[in-house]
């Protein structure tokens, strides 16, 4: 059923190189102008058959260690949410992030991406407020995708790039991405992938984390981020990076040290 949906949406699909139109087989997708091929693997279309995650850092380690991935949503999560978000009084609960994405999540024509979809904790979320025949989990860990599959065995799932989304410009309807910005390389990059995705009136929803004002706090969450390969961000540098992107902030909400935002799309999608 997961591979029907993303047939699906086939149409809304580009070669993530350069952005053309993909032809269909049974063993993937393929690029005939620039002839880059995308195979099918246990589910999900690899498109990133070249790249490798880099395990630098207890982050990105656990996001592909199958025998973490097991503990994740009820152990290290929780406390990694907690620390980062100074949260330690739950004032942000998992009821409130789902609420977030039920209210924010706006999307125009085209399908909805759960960027960095993980094992799904913030996937059903997106699934409730769209259905699950307009949702495609993305994320590069071979080992969530995995485990995506066994939590929601319907959902349409791909492993790319964020930097390289496998989507023609202008043919997304919206995108969440929660828990995830802090471990990208260069955030500033996915902002502009995103936008080119995007449709006119599309929708960008984000939970991550902002930099804590108070000095001793700061200096656990550089240590935090020292161990784990993350980063915490001002609001001044999202702002600045949404503006470039040609994404407009229209959201902002920061309990504790979160920061929970949404941007929209109100331009016509530029050529690729």
């Amino acid at each position: 059923m997961s591979a029907e949906r993303l047939r699906g949406q086939q149409g809304a699909l580009a070669c993530p190189e350069c952005h053309r139109p993909l032809t269909q087989s049974p063993e993937g997708f393929a690029c005939g102008p620039c002839g880059a091929s995308y195979p099918w693997r246990d589910g999900y279309v690899d498109f990133a058959p070249q790249v490798t995650m880099k395990k630098f850092g207890l982050g990105p380690l656990y996001m592909q260690d199958p025998l973490h991935i097991t503990r994740y949503e009820d152990h290290t999560r929780g406390v990694f949410v907690n620390l980062m978000g100074t949260n330690w009084g739950g004032a942000l609960s998992k009821a409130d992030e789902d609420a977030y994405i039920q209210r924010q999540l706006k999307p125009s024509e085209g399908p909805v991406l759960d960027l960095a979809c993980g094992a799904g904790r913030w996937t059903r979320a997106v699934v409730e407020r769209v259905g699950m025949n307009r949702v495609i989990g993305v994320d590069l860990s071979v080992a969530m995708l995995r485990a995506i599959r066994e939590a929601l065995p319907e959902l349409a799932t791909v492993r790319a790039n964020a930097q390289k989304l496998p989507f023609g410009t202008g043919q997304v309807g919206a995108v969440n991405c929660s828990n995830a910005l802090q471990l990208f390389p260069d955030p500033a990059a996915v902002f502009r992938e995103v936008a080119r995705c995007l449709c006119p009136g599309g929708t960008f929803t984000v939970l991550t984390f902002r930099k804590a004002e108070r000095p001793l706090y700061r200096h656990f969450q550089r240590q935090h981020e020292a161990a784990f390969n993350v980063r915490a961000f001002s609001v001044e540098e999202i702002q600045g990076w949404l503006e470039a992107a040609g994404l407009k902030l229209v959201d902002l909400h920061t309990p504790g040290t979160f920061l929970l935002f949404t941007a929209s799309s109100s331009s016509s999608p530029s050529s690729p």
